[in-house]
């Protein structure tokens, strides 16, 4: 129900009661988006704490890869494709996971790449370290993703918190406060008219 039909409500204790419960749920909604709000700041403050590695892991993965562009300039190309033929790639997936409740898009290694046909250990060591620099990659990533999507949810309901606490929540109150007011008018008003009915009967 919108605050502007609400206040076109019939001035009745029927409604006052359904306007008092109606209050009664709005703060206990707002309550419970404020502790899901703060479950959110938690987990996400959690998560920028690790994306702090990210320029870590990139000079890392840079690192690596400077490795195996040394073995291939230095190897020649044709040996190079050779070797990184023999490597079976891995298997990778995106999901659909839940963070704190929240729909989040990650990436899953099903199956890591396999390098046990690689015999060159110089190559096989650059190629390791490539990878792990990847999959570290993978991890930042899937960190940022999830805040993003966090964040995305956390402003929904500041907007929600802010729409009850600023807007629906007053207006009810305020339209509860009249009622009440219309019904103790009206009472007042029957009171007096039975009074001057008792006198007229006197």
């Amino acid at each position: 129900m919108s605050t502007t039909s609400l206040r076109y409500l019939p001035a009745s204790r029927g409604t006052l009661l359904r306007l008092r419960q109606q209050l009664e749920l709005a703060r206990r909604g707002k309550s419970v988006l404020e502790m899901r709000r703060d479950q959110l700041i938690k987990e996400i403050f959690a998560m920028l704490d690790k994306l702090k590695m990210r320029a870590k892991v990139e000079e890392k993965y840079i690192k690596a890869l400077e490795e195996v562009n040394y073995l291939r300039l230095n190897r020649r190309e044709p040996e190079f494709s050779s070797i990184a033929s023999l490597v079976k790639p891995p298997i990778i997936d995106v999901l659909m996971v839940s963070v704190q409740g929240v729909p989040v898009p990650q990436v899953r290694i099903l199956k890591e790449p396999d390098f046990s046909q690689v015999r060159d250990p110089e190559y096989r060591s650059a190629l390791v370290a490539l990878w792990e620099a990847i999959k570290n990659l993978i991890e930042i990533t899937n960190i940022e993703m999830a805040v993003e999507r966090l964040c995305a949810q956390l402003s929904y309901i500041n907007r929600v918190v802010n729409s009850l606490e600023e807007n629906f929540i007053p207006t009810l109150e305020e339209i509860i406060r009249y009622i009440e007011e219309k019904i103790e008018e009206e009472m007042l008003e029957e009171f007096v008219r039975l009074k001057r009915y008792s006198r007229v009967g006197l």
